[in-house]
This record gives structure tokens, C-alpha cells and sequence, in this order.
């Protein structure tokens, strides 16, 4: 699938600043991701194979890999957690998206019908404690979900985040090299630093 976001940054003025982002994404389960992500603010290759964890910045000629878990929920669990690290468009790529979303909901509606690319959707709005989100969901066979905007409430000026999923494709044909990363000579090797300081972000 390929997916369109939009993040708001609101500067010490209160000034919001809207930045944009594609990404194509490609998941074979239960454990391969790659994702490529484009835009104003990082240009980055996210690669699993079951195995290990890469993250490349093609721009910055580097890279770094670790370890990661066996299987796609829990190297996405550890990325986060251990590394600071989140996967684009990640919360929609665990099998139990629903369970984890819903967690903290207090309240829930259906806003009504709502048209996104062209695709007709039913678009549905939830509350947490400190976070309002929006999900518009295809009509018919094939429920998938195609616009998630998230709105943080407990932030100044209620800041947002949009992405727009595109051009799902439910029967792909993956190579071999689609969740493999092999460095050419000229990029640097970085280490990542994981949270609390034992060993989060590369650097």
C-alpha cells in the first residue's frame, strides 16, 4: 500500500506548520516490512526480514541495523519501546489494530458517509482522555481502512496528524530482495542508542 500523511508542528508562537510525507509500505506476515518514506522532513528505508531491524538514510549515506524479534507485532513493539523508533503507519499494521486502538476509547460515533479518492467510506470519530481520532473505512466487501487522522488534544493548539492509504494492494508479489537490505561500500555504519541509555535513535 502506499500511504499520503500530513503532521502539524506548532512553533513557541502557537503558529501551526504542516509537514507531508509519502510512504510505500510493503508487509509479507507474519514477519516481513519494508516501508519507504519520503518527504519534508526525513527521506528513509525501513527494513525487516525476520531477523534484524535497518534503517537507511539514503541522503545521509548510512545506516544502522539490530536484532529484532521474530514476528511483526513484536518488532514493532521493541522498536518503539527500545529504540524510539516508529514504523510508518504502524499502529494499522498489527493483526489486532482494532484491540489497540479502541484501548482508551470513553466515547465513539458515526460522523456519517464520507468520500475519500474517490473510494465511498463510513467515517467514524473516537475520544480518549487526551487524543480524538477519525478512521473512514471502505463501504462493502473489503472494510480497509483508507484516511486515520489523529488530533492531540493535550498538546498546544491541537496539533494533527493525517495519512491517506492508497493503492492497497491485497495479493502482492514480493522478490526476494523486497525484505533484504545489503549496504553498498559507500554508506557509513551507525550504532542505534536504545532508551535509557543501554545501548533509541541512531546516531
Amino acid at each position: 500500500m502506499d500511504t499520503q500523511s500530513s503532521i502539524d508542528v506548532v512553533l513557541p508562537s502557537g503558529q501551526k506548520i504542516q509537514y507531508d510525507h509519502t510512504v510505500k509500505v510493503s508487509v509479507e506476515r507474519p514477519n516481513r516490512l519494508r516501508a519507504e518514506r519520503t518527504g519534508d522532513l526525513v527521506d528513509q528505508v525501513f527494513v525487516y526480514d525476520g531477523t534484524s531491524l535497518t534503517l537507511h538514510d539514503p541522503a545521509g549515506k548510512s545506516y544502522a541495523t539490530v536484532a529484532a524479534p521474530g514476528t511483526l507485532e513484536e518488532m514493532l513493539d521493541f522498536a518503539r519501546q527500545k529504540l524510539d523508533v516508529v514504523a510508518p503507519a504502524g499502529d494499522l499494521l498489527y493483526k489486532n489494530a482494532y484491540e489497540i486502538l479502541m484501548e482508551h476509547v470513553t466515547e465513539g460515533s458515526v460522523v456519517g458517509k464520507g468520500v475519500v479518492d474517490g473510494v465511498g467510506c463510513d467515517h467514524l470519530a473516537f475520544r480518549t482522555q487526551l487524543v480524538d481520532w477519525q478512521i473512514w473505512i471502505q463501504e462493502g466487501a473489503q472494510p480497509l481502512v483508507r484516511k486515520f487522522v489523529i488530533t492531540s488534544r493535550d498538546m498546544l493548539n491541537a496539533p494533527q496528524f493525517t495519512v491517506v492509504v492508497k493503492n492497497w494492494d491485497l495479493a502482492p508479489a514480493f522478490s526476494a530482495e523486497t525484505f533484504s537490505f545489503k549496504p553498498s561500500p559507500d554508506l557509513q555504519k551507525l550504532e542505534f542508542l536504545r532508551m535509557g541509555g543501554d545501548g533509541a535513535k541512531a546516531q
